[in-house]
């Protein structure tokens, strides 16, 4: 292909995501971003701050209009992608870039990314900006590898992974950093220093928190198998990347492995992605999620397959086969990922229904959600004109923190006041301005924090769900918070 060639192609599948993202409601994902957005931090529990950071700044430019800001995600992909080609390109020849990126759009992950707001997109176009940047400089170490390094401190502010790029070239670049050149020497000192240093916040507030967001376990834990995940672990892997491509990439993966002492540009793929490759891996053995850390080094592979295959007689048929093969999968899981959207809007105007039988409150009536997931899509139909602290709907109270939630303000907090509680316990001064209210509460069950919290809790209206499942609201009387 050539770059206008490309680039018309990529233009038009950004119009018709556009258009797909038009025609779609909220995703729950989308939903909970564009809330961290309003209550920036320093990091949050499912990872560093750039993305609610970006979706913020976004907001300031489309008056906070969550349907516009999702827009910036189709353009994100159309940068990521033709990022992919110039690097392929660089690399080897059109003809390699052309069948990447065509592989690249095809991917149900990669087709997920561009229509909902999240990371990986930007995360990938920095990484991708990295490697583009010292592509044609990788045996003159000079300013191009002082913007890679600026580039991978930006992207791990995305994804913590990205400080693995990091290593990578720091890897790549050993040689001369042994012979103490001296520009080779800033790089290494930027390619470790900068991640670190704009991390430094995050994994501040981190360690605050007993690293329980990063770690998600014990040290023992940390070596020990997980042989019940790996199922799980692989059939979500092939669901984002397709059986085909999945298996392709799998074994492309190690092929890169074993020809990276080939050529130069074989080497530069294997060092740019193999730390991360090797720990969606370990991941995968410790029962986390493979495609974590594999969706951002998964490019670098599939240039390498395209390489290889340009020079095979069955390229063209195989390779059109697993491409096709990985469209049918993007176009279900879209089609899937539309019910469930349109599912979320019909469920909020039917909750809309439900707490007009909801009896009137000193204080007003709040709502709790039976996880965050719900509790975020929920809140964007539900959206207070009021500026607080509170979130517009909650997540059940819990003694396990498990989300941004359980960080936030609840229903469940006493505040400060000079106004004394109990006429015996004069000592106390906090209060609970939900004391004495109603609510609802959305779940598949009642739990039993919501059951001893209320006064009286009844079962209010049942919706049906696309996949057979069903949500109750419940109406809850009277809050008085769970007894001691």
């Amino acid at each position: 292909m050539k770059s206008k060639t490309v680039f018309v192609f990529l233009a038009v599948l950004t119009l018709l995501r556009c258009v797909w993202l038009s025609l779609q409601s909220i995703a729950p994902q989308e939903a909970y971003y564009w809330m961290c957005s309003d209550r920036l931090a320093l990091a949050f529990f499912d990872g560093p701050p750039g993305t609610a950071l970006l979706i913020h700044v976004l907001g300031l430019l489309t008056g906070d209009s969550l349907n516009l800001i999702r827009f910036a995600w189709p353009v994100l992909g159309f940068a990521v992608a033709w990022c992919t080609w110039l690097l392929a390109r660089a690399l080897f020849d059109e003809v390699v870039g052309g069948w990447v990126v065509v592989a690249l759009n095809a991917l149900p992950i990669f087709n997920e990314a561009c229509v909902t707001m999240g990371p990986l997109l930007p995360t990938l176009f920095l990484t991708l900006a990295a490697a583009l940047a010292v592509a044609h400089s990788r045996e003159h170490i000079g300013v191009a590898w002082y913007f890679a390094a600026a580039f991978l401190a930006l992207a791990a502010l995305f994804r913590y992974e990205a400080v693995l790029f990091s290593f990578g070239l720091c890897y790549y670049i050993r040689r001369p950093i042994l012979e103490k050149e001296r520009r080779a020497l800033i790089a290494f000192a930027g390619l470790l220093l900068l991640p670190m240093l704009i991390l430094l916040a995050p994994l501040a507030w981190n360690a605050a928190l007993g690293w329980v967001p990063i770690a998600g376990g014990t040290f023992q834990t940390l070596w020990l198998p997980r042989f019940a995940s790996w199922g799980l672990g692989f059939s979500e892997f092939f669901r984002l990347f397709s059986f085909g491509m999945g298996a392709v990439i799998l074994c492309g993966f190690v092929g890169l492995f074993r020809s990276s002492k080939k050529c130069d540009e074989y080497e530069f793929l294997f060092c740019f992605c193999g730390p991360a490759s090797l720990w969606a891996l370990y991941s995968f053995y410790s029962g986390g999620n493979i495609t974590t850390a594999l969706s951002l080094a998964f490019v670098p592979i599939l240039i390498f397959i395209a390489s290889q295959g340009t020079h095979r007689r069955f390229m063209p048929i195989a390779g059109s086969t697993v491409v096709a093969l990985a469209i049918c999968s993007s176009a279900i899981m879209l089609r899937q990922s539309g019910v469930m959207r349109g599912m979320w809007a019909a469920i909020a105007s039917e909750i809309n229904i439900a707490s007009r039988d909801m009896p009137a409150s000193e204080g007003g009536g709040f709502m709790v959600a039976e996880n965050a997931d719900q509790a975020s899509i929920l809140a964007v139909y539900f959206k207070s004109r009021l500026k607080t602290t509170y979130p517009p709907v909650f997540v059940a109270e819990s003694p396990a923190i498990s989300s941004q939630f359980a960080l936030w303000p609840s229903y469940a907090d006493f505040i400060e006041s000079d106004k004394s509680v109990d006429e015996f316990f004069t000592e106390q001064k906090g209060i609970n301005p939900f004391m004495g209210r109603n609510a609802l509460f959305v779940g598949s069950e009642l739990p039993q924090t919501i059951r001893g919290a209320f006064a009286d809790v009844r079962s209010l209206r049942q919706i049906q769900l696309p996949d057979g499942g069903q949500l109750t609201v419940f109406l809850c009387l009277d809050y008085q918070t769970l007894p001691l």
